[in-house]
C-alpha cells in the first residue's frame, strides 16, 4: 500500500513541483505568481530530485532553443536510449542567456545554493517523523521523477520531432501534450 501511496504523493509532488513549477512557472514564465508560491514550488520542485530550478529551466531553455538538433542537450537522436531514459545525460554549461532572469531571483538563487541542506533536512525531518515508510516515500520521489522526465525526453519525440503522447502522463504529470508545448510554450495549461 505505501508503493501506492508513494506514487500519488510523487504524481501531486511532480505536478506541483515540477510541471506546474519548474517548468511552466521557472521556464516558460506562463503564469506570475506571489514569492511564497515560488517558495513553494522551488521546494516541491527540489523534492523531485534535487535539482535546481536554476538549472532545469536553463536546460529546459536550451531544449526548447534547440530541440532536437546537436545542441539539444537532452535529445533522443544525440544520446542511446538508455542515457535518455535515465536522465543520465550531462551538460557542461548553461549559456548565461539562457538563466539570467533566474539569476535575479534571490529565491531561486536561494534554492540553488542551499537546495542539499534543503533536502537533506527534508529527509531527515520526514525520516524521524515517519520512519521507513518517508524512506520509501523520498526515494520513490527521486526515482520516479528521473524516469519521468527520461520518458518525456524519450517518448516526446520522434523521427518528425515533438509528439503528444498521453501515456506520459502517467510518469510525467500532465506533459503528454509535448508536441502542443512545443507549439506554444508559454501556455500555463498543460
Amino acid at each position: 500500500m505505501i508503493v501506492l501511496y508513494g506514487y500519488v504523493i510523487y504524481w501531486i509532488t511532480a505536478l506541483c513541483g515540477i510541471t506546474y513549477g519548474y517548468h511552466r512557472y521557472f521556464s516558460h514564465k506562463s503564469y506570475s505568481a506571489s514569492p511564497m508560491v515560488e517558495i513553494w514550488l522551488l521546494y516541491l520542485g527540489l523534492l523531485c530530485g534535487g535539482r535546481s530550478a536554476l538549472t532545469w529551466a536553463g536546460v529546459h531553455r536550451m531544449h526548447h532553443a534547440y530541440a532536437d538538433t546537436e545542441r539539444d542537450p537532452h535529445s533522443a537522436k544525440n544520446y542511446p536510449w538508455y542515457v535518455i531514459l535515465f536522465s543520465t545525460w550531462k551538460v557542461d554549461s548553461i549559456p548565461r542567456k539562457f538563466i539570467i532572469d533566474l539569476i535575479k531571483n534571490p529565491r531561486v538563487m536561494f534554492f540553488h545554493r542551499y537546495g542539499l541542506y534543503i533536502l537533506v533536512a527534508h529527509w531527515i525531518l520526514t525520516v524521524l517523523t515517519f520512519g521507513w515508510n518517508a524512506v520509501i516515500i523520498n526515494t520513490m520521489l527521486v526515482v520516479l521523477s528521473y524516469l519521468g522526465f527520461g520518458i518525456l525526453n524519450l517518448f516526446g519525440h520522434n523521427s518528425s520531432g515533438p509528439i503528444n503522447n498521453i501515456y506520459i502522463n502517467l510518469m510525467a504529470p500532465l506533459e503528454g501534450n509535448h508536441k502542443d508545448h512545443h507549439e506554444q510554450p508559454k501556455s500555463a495549461v498543460p
